[in-house]
């Protein structure tokens, strides 16, 4: 916005206009010349136009000149990058349960013996073994075959199974490739493999 300062002086009859711009502010000062009325025309406006000047030299000054304020930008500004921190692992709520709730529990799962004592071992027992003349009361060797009691009790040559390992008990050796019974035919494989499987599943009186 222009800023105009002027002064008036009687009898004025010529002007000089002075021009002061910045980048914010335009000052223009017009200085008139007089004369008297017996001399010849002469300037009077030198010392006005010296205080008015200097007066728009501190107008400026006051003001600022905000134009030419330059801010040097050209250095480099480290810009921290936010770290993201992982959330921490939450531990497992454990789930309470109503007061008076019983709660199942997994039982181990057991197998049930394949073999049975009562059908699958002593009907051999009895008709090929436990016979008179051989295993039946009081049995050679002092080996009875009549019950399963007397069976697991073994005779003088000592227990006739070992419950869990069928293969090397004494009853397996000698009905398979042992002899026994010493009336043919011989127990075939598969009565063999009863008496074998009965005992690897513990021998129990089932």
């Amino acid at each position: 916005m222009p800023i105009v300062i002027f002064y008036i002086q009687n009898n004025a009859i010529s002007t000089n206009r002075h021009i002061i711009s910045t980048k914010e502010h335009t000052i223009v000062i017009d200085s008139f010349s007089v004369r008297s009325r017996n001399r010849q025309p002469r300037i009077l406006s030198i010392p006005i136009f010296a205080v008015t000047l200097f007066v728009a030299a501190i107008f400026i000054a006051s003001c600022g000149d905000e134009g030419d304020i330059t801010e040097d930008t050209t250095g480099t500004t480290d810009v921290l990058q936010p770290t993201t921190t992982p959330p921490a692992t939450q531990p497992p709520v454990p789930v309470e349960q109503p007061a008076g709730v019983d709660v199942p529990v997994e039982e181990p799962v057991v197998e049930e013996p394949q073999v049975s004592f009562k059908d699958d071992i002593q009907p051999i027992l009895a008709e090929r073994c436990a016979i008179p003349g051989c295993h039946a009361a009081p049995g050679v060797a002092g080996l009875d075959l009549t019950q399963y009691d007397t069976f697991k009790k073994g005779g003088n040559g000592g227990a006739a199974f070992d419950a869990g390992n069928g293969d090397d008990s004494l009853v397996v050796r000698r009905i398979d490739g042992g002899g026994m019974p010493p009336i043919p035919p011989p127990l075939d494989a598969d009565q063999v493999q009863l008496f074998i499987d009965w005992i690897d599943e513990g021998a129990e009186n089932n």
